[in-house]
């Protein structure tokens, strides 16, 4: 008796687990992607997508992929990690004190 259409993949992964080495190569798999998709699905508060047809769901999900990588690189040049050339270093410089006390303010800290 199953309760679960998907009880034939859970015992599936439950033998590759068994298996010798099998814990290892999965472990691999907690610091490679899926951090990634479920960062994207958090921070955008969606568990599904929202539209309908592979066209549009490819389309759907490279700007979520787009939007991820832009506040990636935005959070770097924010902490200093990461330069910008010519005027958009001074952007960058003006908008520092405001990002940190943005910062210290969603921790509670005294300014």
């Amino acid at each position: 008796m199953s309760r679960d259409g998907r009880e034939p993949l859970l015992e599936a992964m439950r033998q590759k687990l068994k298996i010798e080495g099998g814990k290892q190569i999965y472990k691999k798999r907690g610091y490679t992607v899926e951090p990634v998709f479920g960062e994207m699905k958090w921070d955008s508060r969606k568990p599904s997508m929202s539209l309908r047809g592979l066209v549009k769901v490819r389309g759907e999900f490279s700007l979520m992929c787009l939007v991820h990588n832009v506040k990636k690189i935005v959070k770097k040049v924010l902490e200093g990690a990461v330069s910008l050339p010519g005027k958009y270093g001074k952007l960058v410089e003006e908008a520092i004190p405001r990002y940190r006390q943005e910062q210290l303010t969603l921790v509670g800290a005294e300014v």
